[in-house]
């Protein structure tokens, strides 16, 4: 709902972007008209990146972008410091549209933050291909002092992490999480997945979960691209939510989860925002979502845990963020779902008035 919240209200993305009180405003209008129950603070991906030296363009529409990734030579990480959550970068507009959401909310609404993988804010450190490619040379020409430069790389990147989570939780998160959209099996093996992210991922929640336990908070992990193959280990990190993208099966992603762990994971997902919620029908978004929470929820009952208070959550959402020109009537459909779960009447949803 991040950019696709500024859409619904009219609020430009750049200002958006950069502007804690046109963040909350846009989001609270935002869920007046679709219903979801999360508010979220979220627009780009630079935002800790910029405390840590990277400098970004503001173009009219748009989020903010890199003008150059800061990290060009592996010596200048040794320079490196984790940032103030609360001074620099743009960390600050956000942990405040928490804070406003927060107030807003009440005991109404959820309210989530945002947050970035360590494995993906080294990637806007050096740029993605630059930061990979160090990664990969690393097993064809072994270099110890370039492990240890990328080693400390990325710790600084998990410690400003789990700085702003933190600070999101003193804000009123309700969901802190670590999105590490770089750490995609369509970007990366599973190897260098399994040695250079899912550490780091662990380490973010061996700190992050216990301080939202003890505000009643969760914690997720949510990585995209079709992670199949390393969804045990996603289970493995100690998030309380795993978010999937829609290239993942709810039901292999249900399955694989409850066979590996004895304590019980929520899932998140994951319909396509593109093909089914950007391009589709309202019809087309029930089905599937009704194929989702089918899938996503029974799966879970299989495993011996038919009861509803022990059984694993399931909660409906976008497989990755929703497009700002999704229609309206598409995100009441997905939210309708979720909501009541019932057959879509001939002729629901067919304008934006609902």
């Amino acid at each position: 709902m991040g950019n696709y919240g500024a859409s619904l209200a009219g609020v430009p993305i750049d200002r958006y972007a950069s502007d804690a009180d046109l963040m909350a405003r846009a989001q609270i209008a935002a869920q007046k008209l679709v219903g979801q129950d999360m508010l979220v603070a979220q627009s780009d991906g630079y935002y800790m990146a910029e405390a840590l030296g990277m400098t970004t363009v503001s173009r009219p529409g748009t989020t903010p972008a890199p003008v150059a990734w800061p990290v060009s030579d592996l010596a200048q990480i040794d320079s490196l410091s984790v940032p103030d959550a609360l001074r620099d970068g743009r960390m600050p507009v956000y942990l405040d549209a928490i804070r406003q959401l927060r107030e807003a909310a009440g005991d109404e609404l959820a309210v989530r933050a945002c947050g970035t993988g360590a494995f993906s804010l080294a990637g806007h450190l050096m740029g993605p291909e630059g930061f990979v490619t160090a990664l990969a040379m690393l097993d064809v020409d072994p270099d110890p002092v370039a492990e240890r430069r990328l080693t400390l790389l990325m710790e600084v990147c998990t410690q400003t992490t789990i700085t702003f989570s933190l600070a999101a939780l003193e804000h009123g998160a309700d969901v802190v999480m670590i999105g590490d959209s770089l750490a995609s099996l369509d970007m990366i093996s599973a190897a260098i997945y399994e040695r250079w992210a899912l550490p780091y991922e662990r380490a973010f929640f061996e700190r992050v979960r216990p301080a939202a336990e003890a505000r009643g908070a969760l914690a997720l992990l949510h990585v995209c691209g079709d992670t199949t193959p390393i969804l045990a280990l996603e289970a493995a990190t100690g998030a309380h939510v795993i978010e999937f993208d829609w290239k993942v099966d709810p039901a292999i992603a249900r399955r694989t989860v409850d066979a590996e762990l004895a304590r019980p994971v929520a899932l998140m997902g994951n319909l396509d925002p593109t093909s089914v919620l950007l391009q589709g029908t309202p019809e087309l978004v029930r089905r599937e979502a009704d194929r989702a929470i089918a899938a996503g929820v029974r799966a879970g009952a299989t495993a011996g845990r038919d009861d509803r208070a022990s059984r694993p959550a399931f909660l409906l959402g976008s497989g990755c963020e929703v497009a700002p020109a999704t229609p309206l009537a598409n995100a009441r459909a997905m939210v309708s779902a979720a909501a009541g779960h019932r057959p879509l009447a001939a002729g629901e949803w067919e304008d934006d008035d609902g």
